[in-house]
């Protein structure tokens, strides 16, 4: 896959009316519930969108990177790249900022190397290309990394990571792409653990999933 991937994914999940206008391109609007873990200035509603008017984006890049340590965990990290992209779109100062930011991160070598951070800047690319498929988000510029690519690379830096498979499960999650989004899913499922928070997540995203995530969840024996 090359930086088309991102436009094929919005073309396909544009393709999947009227499933996508009601559910929503599953990388915006199937947040991750990571309960008070800390993550960016958020609304409390149930709905996708909890941006906070009184959020400073011009602090998005600071506040976004001071956010992803070594030991926050990959679900919220993947929480507060969504909130992230989802304040990004729209602005072009915070965009660019933001991608920037990323960006510098995975340029690090030697000890000063975060290995996370490839899965973080491909997590924000892919995240932020959906975001123009929803009424009211004009991008001023798209990205051109391969997001699933650099998330590949992260996991095969990190090894077996059944959350980071998620994350490609949720990527890859349209009609084009069907079978590599169940490979995906099938480790994210084997791997999560009965009353984990992965666990927990694939509970909230079952509307998403419809049969597919119990057809694995059966075949994996649970």
């Amino acid at each position: 896959m090359h930086s088309a991937f991102g436009r094929t994914l919005s073309l396909s999940l544009l393709a999947l009316a009227p499933a996508v206008a009601h559910a929503g391109p599953p990388l915006v609007c199937f947040p991750i519930p990571i309960g008070a873990a800390p993550s960016l200035a958020w609304g409390s509603g149930s709905g996708w969108d909890g941006q906070r008017p009184d959020y400073d984006r011009s602090r998005l890049a600071q506040d976004t990177v001071a956010l992803l340590g070594p030991q926050t965990p990959v679900l919220v990290r993947m929480e507060t790249l969504r909130r992230a992209a989802i304040y990004a779109s729209g602005d072009g100062a915070a965009t660019k900022s933001l991608f920037a930011a990323l960006r510098a991160r995975t340029a690090r070598d030697g000890a000063k190397a975060d290995p996370l951070a490839p899965f973080d800047l491909g997590y924000t690319v892919e995240v932020y290309r959906q975001t123009r498929l929803l009424s009211g988000h004009v991008q001023t510029a798209e990205p051109p990394e391969d997001g699933y690519a650099l998330v590949r690379k992260a996991l095969s830096t990190r090894g077996s990571d059944p959350e980071m498979e998620y994350a490609a499960a949720l990527m890859t999650c349209d009609r084009d792409h069907r079978k590599l989004s169940d490979q995906h899913l099938r480790l994210a499922v084997a791997g999560a653990r009965e009353g984990s928070d992965l666990a927990r997540v694939l509970d909230a995203h079952k509307a998403l999933w419809g049969e597919r995530l119990q057809a694995l969840r059966t075949a994996s024996g649970k």
